[in-house]
């Protein structure tokens, strides 16, 4: 499994990048400021960190 990330819910906070301890986000630039982006999905170790972290619900695990 590996995260996936709702850009409509996603309101750019990097709760996710700053609590991943597997370093699976990366982060990238849009028109609207910074977002995470999933860059390494065969790294995640499933600790659902990410999806906790989220203060907008936008990530979800699947496989």
């Amino acid at each position: 499994m590996y995260p996936k990330i709702d850009y409509d819910k996603c309101v750019g906070s990097l709760e996710c990048y700053d609590v991943c301890p597997a370093d699976v986000y990366d982060v990238e630039e849009t028109e609207g400021g910074k977002r995470a982006k999933v860059a390494r999905p065969d790294d995640c170790t499933e600790c659902e960190q990410c999806t906790d972290s989220c203060p907008t619900d936008a990530i979800e695990l699947v496989d």
